[in-house]
């Protein structure tokens, strides 16, 4: 660039010699002007290469770096949380998701009897112990939003037991606590039901669906459940197979979402994701 950027100046230099010394000169002068030019143009069009180069380069060195990975819904630590009164047994329980309460059906268990421990961010590993929801009011939807979840079974429970993911959650620490929920069992079956206070309603009993996929000979299976609310109905898939569809009078839509995990169950479970 130093020498370029010299002859160019020296080009100019004697061209304004050949214009003030000789009339005669100008046809000289003129075609000097036209190197000059020249000359100009060459680094011009050099430097335009060379930035454009770079930024080629850059947008390579971008593309060739890993996209950012978006934030997990539910992440955890495994800390003691404070503990919150509830009409069935205390959340209180160490290891238990920062963040999350626990809820306990009625007094069959004491928390301790359930374990959480963080396999990696937004991944737990539960032992139950009593069954439960677990939830963060964060996860709060209403009318039109789609919540799923994703759990895996680790070994067979002594009888098939169900989890899944509970939507329309209101009043979840107090006597009148409300949702529905949807739950899965290694067997291959699912039920839909509303927990309306004490009482548990049934809408669909455990009904095998070929979909959904049986747990192998280890007791193992992968479940991802995913719901979809849209005015008043729910539409449910396992998998991305859809499996039913929630709609009626009086089913609770509107509210807090999270899982439920019944009894002595061993599970990998990757908390409620809310799309909105």
């Amino acid at each position: 660039m130093p020498i370029h950027d010299y002859a160019v100046r020296g080009t100019q230099r004697s061209i304004r010699r050949l214009t003030t010394s000789n009339p005669a000169s100008i046809p000289v002068a003129t075609a000097m002007r036209g190197v000059g030019k020249r000359v100009s143009d060459t680094i011009a069009v050099t430097i335009a290469v060379c930035v454009l180069a770079g930024a080629i380069a850059c947008g390579k060195d971008s593309g060739s770096r890993p996209p950012s990975t978006p934030p997990v819904a539910g992440k955890i630590s495994a800390t003691t949380t404070a503990p919150v009164a509830n009409s069935d047994s205390t959340a209180s329980h160490s290891g238990l998701p920062s963040g999350y309460t626990a809820v306990f059906d009625h007094s069959e268990g004491s928390p301790p009897s359930v374990t959480y421990t963080e396999k990696e961010t937004g991944r737990w590993e539960v032992t139950t112990g009593p069954a439960h929801i677990l939830f963060a009011r964060r996860d709060t939807a209403v009318n039109k939003y789609i919540v799923s979840a994703t759990f895996e079974q680790l070994q067979a429970p002594p009888q098939a037991e169900g989890f899944g993911v509970f939507v329309g959650g209101i009043n979840l620490n107090t006597p009148k606590a409300r949702y529905a929920y949807f739950l899965v069992r290694g067997d291959g079956k699912y039920a839909v039901k509303v927990r309306d206070g004490a009482n548990t309603r049934t809408l669909t009993d455990w009904t095998a669906q070929p979909t959904i996929p049986k747990q192998d000979a280890a007791g193992k299976g992968l479940y991802g459940i995913r719901i979809e609310v849209k005015a008043k109905a729910a539409t449910v898939s396992v998998n991305g197979a859809p499996i039913t569809t929630i709609s009626g009078k009086g089913i609770p839509l509107n509210g807090i979402t999270g899982v439920r995990i019944n009894h002595d169950l061993h599970l990998i479970v990757t908390p409620v994701s809310v799309i909105r």
